[in-house]
């Protein structure tokens, strides 16, 4: 990465138009291919244009996957995510980048040693309680899949969760979401915006992780000793109340919606290739739940990579800086797709197929170090990536060991380009495996 001397001007190739030219507009006609299949256009535009170009107002789309590392690894100086809406619209890069970086400090501790053998267990056991509730009746994997992975993380991060928690999580979610998804924003101070509500029930969120936290502090380690990642929030001794709030705050919002996703597109997986649970209940068989599962997790790396969640991902210019061999400036977004990525067939074999035995090759993962991003990259990686890994790996191998798990009518995996990708038309059913 080089920032760019304003006194240093050999002329430049500017970036080229998603049209293939130079010095093109982005026209209606554009604009309207994008909107109806925004991936069938990125794509075509790489193809006409190669890896970088400009489309929409100041974008520039990165299809290197060396380019997205650095760019990725630079985020917090020369680049910037824009505003925090997990953490109350905060505003400021650096104090975002901060908390960030606290949050993952914060999960790393939270997955050692018996803190991670203690949420572990209550994330399992949460896990399997509310597939025990849902099984043997037609679901829709979309509507109740957030609610599981969420409930799963709190779970992980507190050994007792109030009442109110779930609720409230779920509900900040879905309207910061909401936020993402809207066409054209509107400011957060006007009553009944989509921002409006989504800033009231981040409030309300915080109030109620505030009162946890601050019982917490009185009170010692969590509910009979039994430790979580609030525990490893607290043993900073730098750290406030409102600190630790706003690191458990940003972690657990993450846990909702985009996890949900993941879960909805791996039930479809598991659902829709018998041999999957086969293979998975055999593991679990030799290892145990409690173990590692190495082909479990390859399975849910494998859904990942097909379905990243989170399809496209930005980042704002803060400095001129010099990407791809391209000038850019503030003003100017950088954008990226893990689903482009993880599709290509210069870092994947056979990118198409769902082959989880890919992870289990070292030369394979060697390949594609830095084209696999479901949970972005450098310092503002996904806090709570670590988590998503394992809910998602105890799900996979729950639903495989205790059930069998099918699809329910008409199978309609065709995604909404939105924020979130999920398959939102499928039905699924998991029935107990008969006692041997």
């Amino acid at each position: 990465m080089a920032v760019v001397d304003s006194a240093d001007g050999e002329p430049q190739q500017p970036i080229p138009w998603a049209t293939g030219t130079s010095g093109a507009q982005w026209r209606a006609s554009d604009a309207y291919a994008y909107e109806q299949d925004p991936v069938r256009f990125l794509s075509e535009a790489v193809g006409r244009c190669g890896d970088t170009f400009r489309f929409g107002r100041n974008a520039v789309f990165l299809g290197d996957p060396d380019d997205v590392h650095t760019v990725l690894t630079e985020t917090g100086r020369a680049f910037h995510t824009g505003r925090d809406i997990l953490d109350g619209f905060r505003s400021n890069p650096d104090e975002i980048t901060a908390l960030w970086m606290r949050g993952r400090r914060a999960g790393r501790a939270g997955l050692t040693a018996r803190a991670a053998s203690a949420g572990a267990h209550r994330m399992r056991e949460r896990i399997r309680a509310d597939l025990g509730a849902l099984a043997g009746r037609p679901v829709a994997a979309a509507d109740h899949a957030p609610g599981v992975c969420s409930r799963a993380a709190l779970a992980y991060c507190l050994a007792a969760v109030p009442d109110a928690l779930p609720a409230r999580l779920a509900t900040a979610a879905e309207r910061l979401t909401g936020v993402l998804d809207a066409m054209l924003p509107v400011p957060a101070w006007v009553p009944g915006s989509a921002a409006h509500r989504a800033r009231a029930s981040v409030r309300s969120l915080a109030s109620v992780l505030t009162e946890v936290v601050e019982e917490r502090r009185r009170g010692g380690e969590g509910r009979h000793g039994d430790p979580d990642l609030l525990d490893a929030l607290l043993t900073d001794a730098d750290a406030s109340v409102q600190d630790a709030r706003a690191a458990l705050q940003m972690i657990l919002t993450g846990t909702h919606v985009v996890p949900g996703a993941a879960l909805t597109w791996l039930m479809a997986e598991l659902a829709t290739r018998k041999g999957l649970l086969g293979s998975i209940r055999a593991e679990a068989a030799a290892r145990g739940t409690d173990g590692d599962l190495p082909y479990a997790t390859a399975v849910v790396k494998e859904s990942l990579r097909l379905h990243p969640p989170v399809w496209l991902m930005t980042r704002d210019v803060a400095l001129p800086a010099k990407v791809a061999g391209y000038d850019v400036g503030p003003g100017d977004q950088l954008v990226f797709s893990p689903y482009l990525l993880q599709r290509d067939a210069r870092w994947w074999d056979d990118p198409d197929r769902f082959r989880p035995e890919r992870w289990l090759d070292e030369s394979q993962a060697r390949r594609a170090r830095h084209a696999y991003i479901p949970f972005s990259g450098g310092a503002r990686i996904c806090a709570g990536y670590r988590l998503g890994l394992l809910q998602l790996t105890l799900a996979a191998a729950l639903l495989a060991t205790e059930y069998t798990v099918e699809t329910v009518g008409d199978v309609d995996l065709t995604p909404t380009y939105e924020s979130v990708l999920a398959p939102t038309g499928l039905r699924v059913r998991w029935d107990p495996t008969p006692a041997r």
